[in-house]
């Protein structure tokens, strides 16, 4: 299997799980890795300042992510006048703890785990997509079922157990009668793409995915699927960066980063693709609106270290 390609100087260190690990996959997802990390070194041995880290919450593929984000790394070099590193994590668990431990500069991360990020590991939040983050049930499109309570006893895939939409989907289920693990297996695949794929093989009986995601995903994947219902929405995805960075710096990069955003033809082409729509502000209502999903993320983690 080739390795994976990448963007110039774009760096991307792991990525979470595959949905059929054949023989061999450790072997080839090395291989990717370390092809991928190879190109950061190059620039970094050609710069006199310490490379910065933009950190991608894993909820795609190292590969996809890379495509996805690297017109933003690009600009921040290029703004910075120092490198840029594109990283993400195994999983969202291993990623909580290397923004635990400061490991970036910059995250791009999902909404719960933004919070707890403000709320507990020196990041501060600079801009949010002008799209909320709307999780869809969605079913094969021939699939006979109609109503929610038909997947009493079936397979539902999500991406991350960490992730936004699978704790949205939790409370969602459970609400409706349904709670994970007695009603129905809710079964998490490591990213919305390997949910997509186990319910296109008939290995489930409906996915929770996120409007914007299928938009990333790309393809026709879309047009395999039916929505059954669309589950709450909550504030998006958030930029963010440590505030090691000093309080004069994250001001200069909050507006840079809204006119990247909202003005540049690069910045509305990666917004375009992400499915932002653009960048605002994150105002004290966006975050006060996730509490609710950051008490339970809490939960999950403390259960998960116990």
């Amino acid at each position: 299997m080739r390795a994976v390609p990448a963007p110039p100087a774009a760096r991307i260190e792991e990525f979470g799980l595959l949905c059929d690990p054949a023989p061999g996959w450790r072997r080839r997802r090395w291989l990717t890795v370390a092809a991928l990390g190879g190109l950061g070194f190059a620039l970094q041995g050609r710069a006199a300042s310490r490379p910065w880290t933009l950190g991608v919450v894993p909820y795609l593929s190292a590969r996809r992510l890379v495509e996805l984000y690297e017109p933003l790394r690009a600009w921040l070099e290029r703004e910075a006048a120092r490198p840029v590193r594109l990283e993400t994590a195994p999983s969202y668990h291993a990623y909580h703890e290397r923004c635990a431990g400061a490991a970036y500069d910059w995250i791009a991360t999902s909404p719960g785990l933004g919070r707890l990020a403000e709320q507990e590991q020196g990041y501060v939040p600079l801009a949010r997509p002008l799209t909320d983050l709307e999780p869809l049930l969605v079913v094969p499109r021939g699939s006979p079922l109609r109503e929610v309570a038909e997947l009493r006893g079936q397979v539902v895939t999500t991406s991350d157990p960490l992730a936004t939409l699978t704790l949205v989907a939790r409370r969602f289920f459970s609400e409706a009668g349904l709670p994970p693990g007695a009603a129905l297996d809710l079964r998490p695949m490591g990213t919305h793409a390997n949910a997509l794929a186990v319910l296109l093989r008939g290995e489930a009986a409906a996915a929770v995915i996120s409007v914007t995601a299928l938009k990333q995903i790309g393809g026709e994947q879309a047009e395999r699927i039916r929505v059954l219902v669309r589950l709450p929405p909550t504030p998006p995805l958030l930029y963010m960066a440590h505030r090691r960075l000093g309080q004069a710096e994250l001001e200069r990069w909050q507006r840079a980063l809204l006119r990247f955003g909202n003005e540049t033809v690069e910045g509305l082409e990666a917004m375009r693709r992400l499915g932002h729509d653009g960048l605002r502000a994150v105002t004290r209502t966006d975050l006060a609106a996730l509490d609710p999903i950051a008490a339970d993320l809490k939960r999950l983690l403390a259960v998960s270290a116990s």
